[in-house]
């Protein structure tokens, strides 16, 4: 995953007084005035551009002539990102965003790296109308089918015959050279007692004919796997016995949590109703762990390839679950105090009125105060039950 500095100065040159911009755009910069949602497939074009080449960021507050620091008046998140790359092109682009204030102004970069798996390749074709000095409209294409844009000196291009005859060369000379080291390692361990090991993730994955599983004693922690005749061997590290082969996510599984957060956001307002109105990245997070299943390579999936995280329809549906059977002790793990202290009044509410919610805002507070009519309830709550004697 690209990672981009603290500081805008590490990302382009400028004058910290005036605001004027040093540098240049070039093989891996691009300015922008301003972001513009109608334009996505503009920047997510540029941004294919530099994973075909080297990486590269665009910068979002810049205006073109004179190159001058002029401040973002908006920007979208990083599932809206993800998902406008993932729509427009394959394979997956990993992106990082970053915001910077440059003194009252706010400038945001979008960055990418190098591909490890090119070309990256366009999957639809986009327009949109333009509007001519004439004063008429047309429509101008935008990205294309089948085409791959490559990066030159300050200009996004469909990529020319000598680069991707040279992109196709080196790819295949790299996918060679893997392959070759990974014939002799088989070559010298024998076929029949060979197997390869997925350590994209934090749980790797082992992959093997049935036959070769079959001479092996595995030993995970203090489970053994038992093959009478056979040598034992201690499974060290995160790799999981238990998973022996998983299949490629499909899309549906592939939510970073900024995604999974919105897709859980309903759920949360028809459990709590106003109590909570939205669920965020951070929260899921802690849920996740709460219940044991971050990163466990099925209801959450770190893949090293993107260097993102996502959460499954496994892992969403795990806390829909959690959410909507046990609300009480799922809010304490992811509600605010004040999230926490409402959705406490609304259940005193219910027990009392009959009704949950109120239209009335309650407010953050450091105590609860409780009328006649709830504290009776709760006192009820804590009498313990009397057992009646066993007839005879």
């Amino acid at each position: 995953m690209p990672t981009l500095p603290a500081d805008a100065t590490e990302l382009f040159g400028f004058d910290k007084d005036t605001g004027a911009v040093i540098s240049r755009e070039s093989k891996r910069l691009e300015f922008k005035e301003d972001f513009n949602p109608d334009d996505m497939s503009d920047y997510t074009k540029v941004l294919a551009s530099f994973a075909n080449t080297n990486g590269g960021t665009i910068i979002f507050g810049v205006s073109n002539r004179p190159k001058q620091i002029v401040g973002a008046t908006k920007m979208v998140d990083e599932a809206d990102w993800v998902n406008a790359l993932r729509s427009d092109f394959d394979p997956e682009i990993s992106i990082a965003i970053a915001e910077y204030r440059v003194g009252a102004l706010t400038v945001y970069a979008v960055a990418v790296d190098e591909a490890r798996h090119k070309p990256v390749i366009c999957k639809k074709n986009r327009s949109k109308l333009v509007t001519d000095k004439k004063g008429k409209q047309k429509d101008v294409a935008i990205v294309q089918e089948s085409a791959v844009y490559y990066r030159y000196a300050g200009q996004t291009k469909a990529i020319g015959y000598a680069d991707f005859r040279n992109m196709l060369a080196e790819r295949d000379a790299t996918y060679l050279r893997k392959l070759m080291e990974t014939l002799q390692v088989v070559q010298k361990v024998g076929v029949a007692n060979a197997g390869v090991m997925d350590m994209s993730a934090p749980k790797s994955s082992i992959y093997m004919s049935k036959e070769t599983a079959k001479g092996l004693n595995l030993i995970d922690k203090a489970n053994l796997v038992e093959e009478k005749g056979a040598p034992a061997y201690v499974v060290m590290g995160n790799v999981n016995v238990n998973q022996i082969v998983h299949a490629p996510l499909e899309d549906e599984d592939k939510n970073i949590p900024t995604e999974a957060a919105k897709l859980l956001t309903p759920i949360v307002a028809e459990v709590y109703g106003p109590d909570v109105k939205a669920i965020h990245a951070p929260q899921v997070t802690a849920l996740l762990k709460h219940l044991g299943i971050h990163d466990d390579n099925q209801h959450c999936i770190y893949e090293k390839k993107f260097g993102r995280k996502f959460v499954t329809r496994a892992g969403l549906h795990a806390l829909e679950t959690f959410i909507r059977e046990h609300p009480e002790e799922a809010i304490n793990v992811f509600g605010s105090k004040s999230a926490k202290q409402r959705f406490t009044m609304s259940n005193l509410r219910e027990q009392v009125t009959g009704e949950r919610f109120s239209s009335r805002p309650v407010q953050h507070v450091d105590a609860i105060i409780l009328n006649e009519d709830m504290f009776a309830v709760l006192e009820a709550e804590q009498k313990p039950v009397k057992a009646e004697p066993d007839p005879k």
